[in-house]
């Protein structure tokens, strides 16, 4: 075979028309990836037939970037998007990264012990680091992405093999206030919504989700992840104070949208701890026929649409959180709600894919 019916990762990416570093994170992502024929030293090479075949059998598949958000604590939110991510990993098969945005670090200590937490925190590798690196500027960078994540987590059956997650700090309550003054203190070309998605552009195409757990704000560090988000994910107890600000999000992420120039849709509304009593069943009729606050014609906006599946309030989910607890199944750590998880996430996942399922 002459070395012409060969290529390299450039060529391949010359093919696709992306970067080399795109290529070098389909081979991670894409089982279907071929395996090269030989590895030289100047790196591994591909028959030009494979290669070609598997560029045109490539649909260019994207990332997605889902944000779950809710102004008020205690919804659910947490539980709700570490459910769906590892469902997406385990079951569905697919390469997840959990980013925890929420300096309550719930999601983060939810999938890996506190200790381990501890660790990551005392060397700069959590979200608190990535952004303290842009508030010093004449410092030394400490934030490395590939260092800060966390491979293979879970407290089911001690990981997920597809499942990792880039952790959060409880420090990141201190520096939440101060990144819009980023400019101010002498970084100038860095913009303070763009500091996650320039974080994750190496590494983000390796990815078939990535799950952001917000913290229960609209401010620049939520901005951060709506900034790379292709669509967003509203959990909420069915009552009156929880659903009360859907409208205020709805609103304020439409502006932010507007704003970047592209679309961030809400892909729905779930609701979450759902009891049997009166209140969550009219509030859940009402979301359902699109009767919920200030949305209507006059104002444009439009409520997202309720997901079929409701999540049940079970105390399996509050010993799931415990990372020390043995747990080997789903219906272990989730109880009665996993089914409905379950069927939240294949809704989330056909929106995504746009399949029938």
């Amino acid at each position: 075979m002459q070395n012409t019916d060969l290529v390299g990762i450039a060529e391949i990416a010359a093919l696709a028309g992306v970067s080399k570093q795109a290529v070098a994170n389909w081979r991670v992502r894409y089982d279907s990836f071929p395996r090269p024929m030989q590895s030289l030293q100047s790196g591994p090479v591909w028959e030009r037939e494979t290669a070609e075949a598997w560029v045109k059998a490539f649909q260019g598949e994207e990332t997605h970037v889902l944000s779950f958000i809710n102004l008020k604590g205690g919804v659910g939110k947490t539980t709700t998007a570490i459910a769906v991510a590892e469902i997406l990993a385990h079951e569905e098969r697919k390469h997840v990264l959990l980013v925890d945005l929420d300096p309550q670090t719930n999601a983060t200590v939810g999938l890996i012990a506190e200790e381990q937490w501890a660790e990551l925190d005392n060397t700069g590798r959590t979200v608190a680091q990535l952004f303290a690196d842009r508030l010093n500027p004449h410092d030394r960078a400490a934030f490395d992405i590939e260092a800060a994540i966390v491979r293979g987590v879970s407290t089911i059956n001690d990981g997920i093999a597809r499942l990792d997650l880039l952790p959060s700090s409880i420090r990141l309550i201190e520096l939440q206030d101060r990144i819009p003054m980023i400019a101010l203190a002498g970084n100038f070309t860095a913009n303070p919504l763009e500091i996650l998605k320039n974080a994750l552009q190496p590494i983000i195409d390796r990815y078939d989700y990535v799950i952001i757990d917000c913290p229960p704000s609209l401010g620049t560090v939520t901005k951060n992840g709506l900034r790379l988000s292709t669509g967003y994910v509203i959990p909420t107890i069915p009552d009156i104070v929880s659903t009360w600000g859907i409208y205020q999000i709805v609103d304020n992420v439409s502006r932010f949208a507007t704003d970047i120039g592209r679309e961030i849709p809400a892909l729905g509304i779930v609701a979450t701890k759902v009891q049997g009593n009166n209140l969550h069943a009219r509030v859940i009729d009402d979301l359902r026929a699109n009767r919920l606050g200030r949305f209507g014609v006059e104002n444009g906006l439009t409520q997202p649409p309720l997901f079929t599946n409701t999540i049940p309030q079970t105390v399996a989910v509050a010993r799931g959180a415990d990372v020390e607890a043995d747990i080997r199944t789903f219906k272990g750590k989730y109880g009665t709600a996993y089914e409905p998880l379950r069927g939240l996430t294949l809704e989330i996942k056909r929106i995504c894919e746009n399949k029938t399922q």
